[in-house]
């Protein structure tokens, strides 16, 4: 078959619509056009083909290098070798281009997946990628502008401040204002480069489809339409004019959720186009050279800020390595700085409804639950099979959600299916029926923006590890996820805070459990009771040390509780109870154990625990009522 470039019929990467249909000087589209690229590319002659011969010029030898190194001493000598290996990898990257280079960079902050030899190397291609001269960036700046430079800047430092795959910034005085400013100037000739690699990656894309549908047909995800969202993304990264748009947007969503420890760089429109872009010059130093404690910290503010984007806003930036995550040196402007909005992904409403639900079932282990959530999310068929999808979930997600990244979900496995040091044949065998069974009888799929939405959390999640090897993101997430539903009040998402108060006696009645209701309020303040080793959120208990009656009745009072206020309506005093009850829990014991133990009388039992015991509701009429 002939190749063909990506699709983009249905799309989750924010691109400026209003710009479509309008070409570069080159006859590149300004925005994706599958159309318009392969009426330009066949007029270009052999220049795909000749990509692809170059692509398996550089990549063939470094893959045989891996082999025969497997081959003749196993991982040994792979390990033995990962300095070299490593250094030959980043410089082969380097030499294919911006797309690879790109790869490398999601790749580089994943201390659990490679050695630290590769880390150490692909961490140069953050933003240290060899550079452009500058002679050529400024005459791309006075082109694009159409004035000489020292008429637009009052100072210009000749050295770029970075150097990344598809841009280089310098760092720039406006003599209009006398303001400090960053220049991003696009690499020549990269969008026809990209624009050849993404054929390059469909064509692969389509072998690897081929032998699923061939090995597991039972498979559903269109593993093309997933490459179609990733190129899609990566080529409007190349318009920045939409860039802007999209800073201007971000820093609009993060004022609404009143997010004020993040900031985006303000845009200067009049200085910039579709390859030049100039914004606020932010003072500080990337996350990546932070020390562990203060990474620590400031990933909590990044987390925040996603979690925000993703669940909140359904705007989220789908590209936060360490390099595009700014420590701002002015600390009381704002804790993080986010630069490099080239790609900004949307999500709909209903979508974000869903991954709410799954981070709150995925965090207290209801596998039942969460096979709704991803029939919902397009994952699973609504005709699966949940007596094979239940056990197989437990076995493939509870591992992860324990944290510690891609090396410690290993030894979970491993521990799970019994391997020893040896292998383990029993271990073995029981992996290869499962995962023949979620080959052949569990027909999942992989929806398109989940090549976004992956590309973003991998990255997060790497950065995280690396400052915390038990960093685990769903349970993370969790205290956010209960602040959402504790003060949003659309049915979707009071149903799902009825999942969460209602105890397992809840009936068609519609009873609250008491602890619930508390360890929800303790969970928003960031205060989350665990059970299993401390890995999974327990729903049934108070945290021993939560929040104080006057601090839960403040919040029970403020709007972040309007939904929980909306469900138990009159009861609300009840809720404070609820919240008196765990004072006295911590004050009581020292006088509880001074008093004489009442004698056991034969067949009473003991009373339950009042934190157990469910408080009838009148719930408000309309509401759905989960049984």
């Amino acid at each position: 078959n002939a190749v063909e470039a990506p699709d983009a019929d249905t799309t989750f990467v924010s691109m400026d619509e209003a710009r479509a249909g309008l070409v570069d000087a080159e006859g590149l589209p300004l925005v994706y056009d599958k159309k318009a690229i392969q009426q330009y590319w066949d007029g270009q002659g052999g220049a795909l083909q000749q990509r692809w011969v170059e692509f398996i010029g550089v990549s063939v030898p470094f893959l045989t290098k891996v082999a025969t190194l497997l081959i003749s001493g196993g991982t040994a000598s792979l390990e033995a070798a990962s300095g070299e290996l490593a250094r030959d990898a980043r410089t082969r990257i380097e030499q294919l281009g911006p797309t690879y280079i790109k790869m490398g960079q999601m790749m580089s902050v994943r201390p659990d997946v490679l050695p630290q030899a590769a880390l150490n190397e692909l961490t140069v291609l953050q933003d240290n990628v060899e550079g452009f001269p500058t002679e050529t960036a400024i005459q791309t700046i006075e082109q694009e502008l159409g004035q000489r430079l020292d008429d637009v800047f009052d100072e210009f430092e000749m050295e770029p401040a970075a150097a990344a795959s598809l841009a280089q910034v310098y760092r720039a005085k406006l003599r209009e204002t006398g303001e400090w400013v960053a220049v991003k100037v696009q690499r020549p000739g990269v969008q026809a480069l990209v624009s050849k690699d993404l054929y390059v990656l469909r064509r692969a894309a389509e072998v690897y489809q081929g032998l699923v549908t061939r090995f597991a047909p039972q498979q559903r995800t269109d593993y093309v339409a997933l490459l179609n969202e990733w190129a899609v993304g990566f080529y409007t990264e190349l318009d920045f004019e939409n860039e802007a748009a999209n800073m201007r947007k971000m820093a609009e969503v993060l004022a609404d959720a009143h997010v004020s420890d993040v900031i985006v760089p303000a845009v200067y429109d009049k200085y910039t186009t579709r390859r030049l872009l100039v914004s606020e010059w932010i003072d500080g130093k990337k996350l990546s050279q932070c020390p562990p404690d203060e990474v620590r910290e400031l990933i909590a503010v990044g987390q925040e800020c996603f979690l925000v984007q993703l669940l909140q806003a359904g705007f989220f930036h789908s590209d936060p390595h360490p390099g595009n995550l700014i420590r701002p040196n002015n600390q009381t402007v704002a804790r993080l700085a986010l630069i490099d909005f080239g790609l900004v992904a949307q999500v709909r409403q209903e979508d974000m409804d869903a991954m709410v639900s799954s981070i709150i079932h995925l965090a207290n282990k209801d596998y039942a639950a969460l096979v709704d959530d991803f029939i919902n999310l397009k994952i699973l068929p609504t005709d699966c099979n949940r007596a094979k999808v239940i056990p197989l979930m437990d076995k493939a997600l509870s591992p992860y959600v324990k944290g510690g990244g891609a090396k410690r979900y290993e030894a979970e496995l491993k521990q799970m299916y019994g391997f020893d040091d040896k292998g383990g044949v029993g271990g073995f065998q029981a992996m290869t029926a499962d995962m023949l069974t979620v080959l052949n009888d569990i027909p999942f799929s992989i929806p398109p923006y989940f090549a976004l939405l992956a590309r973003a959390v991998v990255t997060l999640e790497g950065l995280a590890l690396s400052a915390d090897p038990d960093y685990g993101l769903v349970v993370e997430a969790y205290p956010f996820v209960a602040r959402k539903l504790l003060s949003e009040d659309r049915p979707e998402l009071q149903q799902a805070l009825q999942q969460v108060l209602y105890g397992p006696s809840a009936g068609a009645k519609g009873v609250v459990t008491p602890a619930r209701l508390a360890a929800l309020f303790n969970s928003a303040a960031g205060i989350v009771a665990k059970k299993e080793g401390a890995v999974f959120v327990d729903l049934d208990a108070v945290p021993e040390e939560g929040i104080s009656l006057l601090e839960g009745l403040r919040y029970l009072l403020s709007p972040k509780a309007s939904s929980v206020r909306q469900l138990l309506e009159e009861e609300a005093d009840t809720a404070a109870d609820l919240l008196l009850r765990q004072a006295l829990r911590k004050a009581v014991p020292s006088v509880a154990a001074s008093l004489p133990t009442p004698p056991a009388l034969p067949f009473v039992p003991p009373p339950p625990d009042p934190m157990l015991l469910p408080l009838p509701l009148p719930l408000r009429t309309g509401l759905p009522r989960l049984v």
